[in-house]
């Protein structure tokens, strides 16, 4: 019997099984513990949203490129190395040019920063897996840590750095196959919220009429970064929800409203696009699941 069940669990018939997953889903959102998606009975429960990714001046050589975004993975103790592997699977399954991942890739110490490093060097991208950070990648205790987020985040990049990945703190990579004349560019931005973002920096020498993408971990500061010329700005940090949802908590905490929560944004002329994240976070609506975003990249019409 047990084995039955185990079997049953693995090679479900979601179809058959789609009400009395969604009913365990609603209760535990209840009970605030949709995080807990890692379990067997919600672990398909993943996104997979496809894109087109206009830009101007796209080389034609990269036209049909495939752009594979994952963030917030937040490899810790309560999410584990086998819920993160199923989802790594399928991100190698589309056959991207590139991964990028938006920041959050761990909550926790050390050791984390090493486990991390080895699922990720499994990814499978043509061009390269591009990893920018985010607050937990400094540690969650903020500004006031004597110096321990930045030795928290400079180990992880260490540890991502030695098993081939490409990092991206304030600083710009340029991909440009053989068979193209202009390169696509792609900025990725330190995170803001440990006081480390630098966009001056990072777009220092970037020529504006290339095609240019924005990795950026929270989409709040958003506007703030207009003088800066990126065509497409993608993001993570918030999974998917707001934070002050009434009129109340907008009053008492007007800073932490968000503005942009998850999907696709037009913000004065530009495109944001805000992923709801992989790992967990409280996803009290049905609609707010795990995410993997697939962007096609084409020419812009002009």
């Amino acid at each position: 019997m047990p084995n039955q069940f185990l079997e049953y669990l693995n090679k479900p018939h979601w179809r058959r099984q789609h009400k009395w997953r969604r009913a365990i889903w609603r209760n535990m959102a209840r009970l605030g513990l949709t995080g807990m998606h890692a379990l067997p009975v919600n672990r398909r429960w993943v996104d997979i949203h496809r894109r087109p990714m206009p830009l101007a001046n796209l080389d034609p050589a990269m036209a049909g490129w495939k752009i594979v975004q994952i963030s917030d993975l937040h490899y810790s103790p309560v999410v584990w190395r086998k819920y993160l592997i199923q989802y790594l699977h399928w991100v190698n399954d589309l056959e991207p040019q590139i991964v990028v991942i938006t920041g959050d890739l761990i909550t926790g110490g050390y050791r984390f920063a090493d486990r991390i490093a080895t699922l990720l060097s499994h990814v499978k991208a043509e061009h390269g897996v591009i990893c920018t950070f985010g607050n937990h990648d400094y540690s969650i205790y903020g500004k006031r840590t004597n110096g321990e987020g930045i030795r928290r985040a400079d180990y992880l990049e260490s540890s991502l750095r030695k098993r081939g990945l490409i990092v991206l703190r304030n600083e710009v990579l340029r991909v440009k196959p053989p068979e193209a004349k202009s390169p696509l560019v792609i900025v990725g931005l330190d995170d803001e919220w440990s006081g480390n973002i630098d966009p001056a920096k990072a777009f220092a020498g970037v020529d504006a009429s290339n095609p240019i993408i924005c990795l950026n971990h929270n989409p709040a500061n958003v506007r703030e970064l207009m003088d800066y010329p990126w065509q497409w700005m993608l993001s993570g940090h918030t999974h998917g929800r707001q934070v002050a949802t009434s009129k109340l908590g907008r009053k008492l905490y007007p800073h932490r409203y968000r503005h942009y929560t998850h999907g696709y944004y037009s913000v004065s002329g530009r495109h944001l696009y805000v992923n709801r994240g992989l790992s967990y976070g409280q996803r009290v609506l049905e609609w707010c699941r795990p995410e993997i975003t697939v962007f096609k990249l084409e020419p812009a019409k002009l």
